[in-house]
């Protein structure tokens, strides 16, 4: 009987033999690496099997795998946190793979200011962007990180110069003298700035917008928050990446101009030498190096992430240029397991060369700049028979300096260096109580150093000058956040306390000196006394204390609670108006419990906020009268040197205080392939920080108070759809879609207020530009309305005088944002668009008018019947106001990654376009920019006096992962 029992067993063992011999002929070892798609770094414990089957394997701590497979069968690739990928084996034995992050199953975390959230907690109107939504996009300013990514926020580029003004607003212009720009923090720094950042050091962009979101922040929250995470090192293997691109630009597009031999037959005299196209002259081609090198890793229980960067940028225009260097070092480590310890130090030297802001020129007058290039004879080459500049010409060009000779004359540098350290320490007191401390250092020196000197034999009356200007600043932050969470079944409630302060001290010095005794010096601006020299110096020292107060509450996973109160205590203000309270609320609920599984809706989930938030951005001793020289004489004989109340003041100033209120909606559809967010918002600005020009029978100068109330209402969209997904094939697509409506609502009993932009008088000495009515919105066109021309040439105008004409500020913008990947190649296109605005031309009416004689006007399309020299030709009138709206191709970049590189782990070589096509009606060079400053356009915008355009860009580029 035993034997008869081995002998079934040897027989049931030679029988399993059989089959998996059988099972496994055909098979053959597949071997591959599974990497991250948003980073190409290797992903272990990744899960590997065979469909069907129960073989199956993981990654190792590399991201490789082995295992047996035939050719008909398919491997399975998953991990938590990323989308699934299936794999045909075929005639394959290497098989890697590039898995995409799953946002749908990563509960993502969100910065919202003293902490975190989950985004599924959200209560209040808040926008992420991630570094892998613009890193196939080569960015030299991060602030174009955020253009057209999220709804809500524009982004403006107002000047084409490298190192120019960048203006960026959330939910539309509060203020009508005061700053409209959000805050920006840096890891948790307050008062941050962006454009001396390398983009590659950002993870994430979280801009809060609404003021239940906004409201953590106080008095500095009213134009909402960008907030900004840098790259932190992690644990893995060290991977050192390399990035360089290098950038061709060009001016898109050119005037339309008399040509030498027309301007010489219009102005009655000859062409000199051939005559010039000054445009030609002036711009040029601009070429730009982008080098980021970044390391990242860990060693123990630390992680590091380092990087540098340079950047240095030719302008388009000539003589100018701008250079960027940056160094970071973030260190972060666990000290114990309670204790954790970061340390993040960031210093970076922008360095631009005769920067171009925009405006006629550099300066107040109009030497040099655009309009002196559209303006001046071209019937007159640059230099003449013996190699000198040909000076000025006749008619307007009589008053005008040869702009070729201008700009070489100009020697200008505008450095400014800046050093940011924070220190960050995180102790667990208990496993509910956490307790963070962050210790924060800003410094910044600038140092700008202009002279504009007059070539040799010029007979303009515009004097040579020098300018040496050193501002330097010193910011300190303390803040201590002490965090309480909890789960009580199901439920949740995490509290924040926060106790911050804040000093800021600012040291400025300058020297002005003109008409130089000697001309062609060689570093001016060290050589003051040669001129007549005017100096001056202050020092400003504020402080801000704040405590801070948070609870949030989750009751299952519906709804959703969200209460703050900040309150600040600032030394711009006097004692008795220097603490404000700022509360808000806000709530979420998810109505999923009630879509049914069959339902092509996945999510829903309404919103609904309130909030106070406010604005104290005054300089320093705004409540104090200055003292300024006031030079007299005694007895009509004696001169005296005096000095004198520089201003009046209003003692009792104080916040300007926004209210709004936000309502919204989420919406997930069809498997969560389409991700939708609608927010509607309506926001009151009162006690505004005005500034009213005091008459000069009272003296002259600003009275800065607090008068008047501004509305805006708005909507805002956002789309993501994931529209194709397949093997090798994947479609992404983002809509971002924003609408603001602006009204002044009272200005304290008057009508409304009429401004100019400082320095800067197109249309003669002043004259305001600009009007502030009550009804309407902000940014309004003031001047004449145009009713033809006479037959003698003559321009007509309207009997009634000076009224609204326009207004510069977009009704709405949006953009269209599509990412496909094909294998190993993939393709971004943006485009965007911005609508229902004017433009006052006033270069054109410049090179249209001549000078006020028609006969010396540049401008092709200028000719009039008649010669007239002495009609009235109104700049700031609706002859030169145009529609500015604008649809732009902003971005195209092509990207190849090359797979199994020996001794890499990732490489790619990119291509792209910026500003490609611009669809537009206007006819100046650049529907964009303005020639006011980003600070000041939302009152004065829209401006075009010689601003310098926005270049078409190409570029191309390699990025090698080590």
């Amino acid at each position: 009987m035993k034997k008869k029992i081995s002998l079934i067993k040897q027989f049931v063992g030679i029988c399993m033999l059989f089959f998996i011999s059988a099972s496994m002929y055909g098979q053959s070892a597949i071997s591959g690496t599974v990497t991250s798609s948003e980073d190409n770094q290797p992903i272990p414990s990744v899960n590997v099997i065979v469909k069907g089957t129960t073989n199956g394997t993981s990654t190792d701590f590399d991201g490789k795998y082995t295992i047996n497979a035939s050719a008909g069968d398919v491997l399975v690739f998953s991990f938590l946190g990323y989308k699934t990928s299936e794999k045909i084996v075929g005639n394959s034995t290497t098989i890697n793979v590039v898995l995409d992050t799953d946002s749908a199953q990563l509960d993502e975390i969100v910065v919202i200011g003293y902490g975190t959230a989950r985004k599924t907690d959200l209560t209040g109107s808040i926008s992420s962007i991630s570094s892998k939504d613009f890193e196939r996009q080569p960015i030299t300013r991060a602030e174009d990180a955020l253009q057209s990514r999220t709804a809500g926020v524009s982004v403006t580029r107002n000047s084409g110069a490298p190192g120019g003004d960048i203006k960026i607003r959330v939910r539309g212009s509060n203020s009508i003298t005061g700053n409209n720009a959000p805050l920006i923090v840096i890891d948790g720094i307050i008062g941050g700035d962006l454009s001396s950042l390398n983009a590659n050091d950002i993870q994430s962009f979280n801009v809060l917008k609404d003021a239940s979101a906004t409201a953590i922040y106080g008095s500095r929250g009213a134009n909402g928050v960008v907030m900004v995470t840098t790259k932190k090192g992690r644990s893995g293997k060290p991977k050192v990446n390399v990035n360089n691109f290098i950038s061709i630009s060009k001016v898109p597009n050119k005037i339309n101009l008399l040509s030498p031999s027309q301007f010489a037959t219009s102005a009655g005299t000859t062409v000199s030498n051939g005559g010039a196209d000054y445009q030609d002259e002036y711009f040029k081609t601009g070429i730009t190096n982008n080098v980021q090198v970044s390391a990242s890793g860990n060693e123990g229980s630390l992680n590091y992430y380092l990087s540098g960067n340079l950047v240095d940028q030719d302008g388009i225009v000539l003589n100018t240029g701008y250079k960027r260097y940056s160094l970071r070092s973030n260190l972060n480590a666990d000290i114990t397991d309670k204790l954790s310890v970061g340390l993040n130090v960031y210093g970076s030297r922008e360095d631009s060369h005769n920067l171009v802001r925009g405006g006629a020129g550099a300066s107040s007058d109009t030497r040099g700049g655009i309009v002196n290039v559209l303006s001046f004879n071209p019937a007159l080459s640059v230099r003449d028979s013996n190699g000198d500049y040909n000076l000025a010409g006749g008619g307007k060009g009589s008053i005008l300096v040869n702009p070729i000779a201008v700009q070489n004359e100009r020697d200008g540098n505008l450095i400014e260096d800046r050093t940011n350290a924070n220190l960050n320490l995180s102790y667990d007191i208990s496993d509910n109580l956490n307790l963070t401390t962050l210790l924060g250092s800003s410094t910044t020196h600038f140092n700008n150093e202009i002279f504009e000197g007059i070539p040799a034999g010029s007979n303009s009356n515009a004097k040579s000058r020098a300018t040496f200007n050193s501002i330097r600043t010193y910011d300190y932050q303390l803040s201590n956040i002490l965090t309480w969470n909890k789960d009580f079944g199901e439920n949740n409630l995490k509290l924040t306390g926060v106790y911050e302060m804040q000093t800021s001290t600012i040291k400025n010095a300058n020297i002005n000196s003109i008409d130089f005794a000697i001309s062609g010096l060689s570093n001016a601006f060290y050589h003051l006394e040669i001129g007549k020299p005017s100096v001056g110096a202050n020092e400003n020292k504020t402080s801000i204390e704040s405590f801070v107060a948070r609870a949030e509450l989750s009751f299952g996973e519906n709804l959703y609670l969200t209460g703050t109160v900040r309150r600040d205590e600032s030394s711009k203000f006097r004692e008795g108006n220097r603490v404000g309270y700022f509360p808000s609320i806000s709530a979420k609920y998810n109505l999923g419990e009630f879509i049914s599984e069959d339902s092509f809706l996945n999510d829903v989930s309404l919103r609904a906020g309130y909030g106070v938030t406010g604005n104290q951005d005054i300089p320093a001793n705004s409540t104090y009268p200055g003292v300024t020289r006031n030079d007299f004489f005694f007895s009509g004989t004696s001169f005296n040197v005096g000095a004198g109340a520089s201003a009046i003041v209003d003692p009792n100033i104080t916040w300007e205080t926004t209210k709004q209120i936000n309502i919204g909606a989420d919406f997930s559809l069809l498997e969560n392939r389409i991700n939708v967010s609608v927010d509607w918002y309506k926001k009151n600005t009162t006690d505004l920080l005005l500034d009213l020009n005091v008459p000069q029978s009272n003296g002259g100068g600003i009275f800065r108070t607090n008068l008047g109330e501004v509305e805006n209402t708005g909507f805002d969209l956002s789309l993501s759809a994931n529209v194709v997904d397949r093997r090798d094939f994947n479609w992404n697509s983002n809509l971002t879609f924003s609408s603001v409506s602006n009204k002044v609502i009272n200005l304290g009993g008057a009508n409304q207020l009429l401004s100019r932009p400082a320095g800067i008088n197109p249309g003669g000495a002043g004259a305001n530009l600009y009007i502030n009515k009550v009804g309407e919105p902000l940014g309004g066109f003031y001047g004449y309305t145009y009713t033809g021309v006479a037959a003698n040439g003559d321009a007509q105008y309207d009997a009634a005088g000076q009224s609204q004409i326009g207004n510069g500020l977009p009704d709405f913008n949006w953009g269209l944002n599509n990412t496909l990947t094909y294998k190993n190649l993939d393709l971004n296109i943006l485009v965007r668009g911005v609508h229902g605005y004017d433009i006052l031309n006033a270069t054109r009416g410049i090179i249209s008018l001549g000078g006020g004689d028609v006969k010396n006007a540049t401008h092709a399309d200028s000719i009039l019947p008649g010669s007239p020299t002495g009609g009235t030709n109104h700049i700031n009138s609706s002859r030169y106001i145009e529609d500015g709206s604008f649809i732009r191709l902003s971005n195209i970049s092509l990207g190849y990654n090359f797979s199994d590189v020996k001794w890499l782990s990732s490489l790619k070589f990119f291509a792209s376009a910026q500003n490609l096509l611009t669809i537009t009606d206007y006819t100046g060079y650049d529907p964009e920019v303005s020639s006011t400053g980003a600070s000041t356009s939302d009152t004065t915008p829209s401006l075009d006096f010689g601003a310098l355009p926005n270049p078409r860009t190409f570029t191309f580029g390699v990025n090698i992962g080590l």
